[in-house]
């Protein structure tokens, strides 16, 4: 089982320079659901693993899914670690944080992304 974050700690540390929430919603669970942790940057686990290296080296990296079981967070995470990087997984992923009443950010339904598009919100 990989590292995890509470929701109500990751809200206390949204305004943190060295915390950076990665949204790893699948397209159709992103366009499902549209909404974010305020500041979250999307991208899908396909582009995690192709483009982990733009992400910041030294910050806390916290996932975020939508599986009930945690399982699209847990597997980002434990990818991001082997690459050495320091991650936790959002216990509950967007589902608990919406639960808990803490705010969130609507998105725009994007065009379907083809497999070389890149990430970003």
């Amino acid at each position: 089982m990989e590292p995890t974050i509470g929701c109500r700690e990751l809200y206390s540390l949204l305004h943190e320079d060295d915390i950076v929430v990665v949204d790893c919603r699948a397209e159709e669970a992103w366009r499902g659901m549209p909404v974010h942790i305020p500041g979250a940057l999307w991208m899908t686990l396909p582009e995690l693993l192709r483009s982990a290296h733009v992400l910041p080296d030294d910050e806390l990296i916290v996932l975020c899914g939508s599986d009930p079981d945690g399982r699209d967070s847990q597997r980002a995470c434990r990818m991001l670690r082997q690459r050495g990087r320091e991650a936790v997984s959002l216990e509950g992923g967007l589902n608990a944080w919406i639960r808990a009443g803490l705010p969130t950010d609507r998105h725009d339904i994007p065009a379907m992304r083809s497999a070389a598009a890149p990430a970003g919100k």
